[in-house]
């Protein structure tokens, strides 16, 4: 089934194809945007409203923050 990633509110939400929320990936706020990393493993690139980018792997942990 296909995924995909959605900003609601400023936090990284995970949904399937059919509108099902599956998890929440950073929960904070202050996202504004949000990119596949490595689709294939599950990481994502979220970038903050202070410029900052964060790499959150597929279970929920920022492992890089650039």
């Amino acid at each position: 089934m296909e995924t995909f990633l959605k900003l609601n509110k400023g936090n990284v939400e995970l949904f399937n194809s059919s509108s099902q929320r599956i998890k929440t990936f950073y929960s904070k706020g202050d996202a504004i945007r949000v990119d596949w990393y490595e689709k294939e493993k599950g990481s994502i690139q979220v970038q903050l409203s202070n410029g900052r980018l964060l790499i959150i792997n597929s279970g929920c942990q920022v492992i890089r923050t650039i």
